[in-house]
């Protein structure tokens, strides 16, 4: 019992030591605990952004602007993929821990991760997919029934 107690005293005097109490702005917070996802997600978001810009005005035909609503979700997707990476870091926090040491920071910054990352790439895919339904809705309206087109080539 004794060598446990002290490993999670050196346990948790070594992250004291390591971590200095730095007091930072709720945004610079969430940016650094999504890591990698804090620059993929945007960056891929306002891809698929522009490419359903582009989609709508170039296209006229409903069909090919429906045929975009596949790469929509793929952000919201990677933030799924994010959520899942956050909570097996915090979890993870939690099995190599001596059963009576706590790292509430340590487990905070995976549970930020999974939940911010869901966050930021809906975020990212809602004007997207906004842009798509919105044009795909618009074309639909203004494309003209099958029956109109044969009875005006007769």
């Amino acid at each position: 019992m004794d060598l446990v107690y002290s490993l999670s005293g050196l346990v948790l005097a070594q992250a004291e030591a390591a971590e200095p109490a730095v007091r930072q702005s709720y945004l610079s917070w969430m940016f650094m605990s999504l890591g990698i996802y804090g620059l993929v997600l945007p960056l891929l978001g306002f891809a698929i952004f522009v490419g359903a810009c582009l989609v709508v005005t170039l296209n006229r035909r409903p069909a090919v602007i429906a045929s975009y609503l596949v790469f929509v979700p793929v952000p919201l997707l990677l933030g799924v993929f994010g959520s899942v990476h956050g909570m097996i870091s915090a979890l993870s926090v939690v099995a190599s821990l001596p059963s009576d040491a706590s790292m509430p920071h340590l487990m905070a910054e995976g549970w930020a991760t999974a939940l911010f990352s869901t966050l930021v790439g809906f975020l990212v895919s809602a004007p997207a997919y906004a842009v798509v339904a919105l044009g795909l809705f618009a074309r639909t309206l203004a494309a003209k029934p099958a029956g109109l087109v044969e009875a005006e080539l007769k």
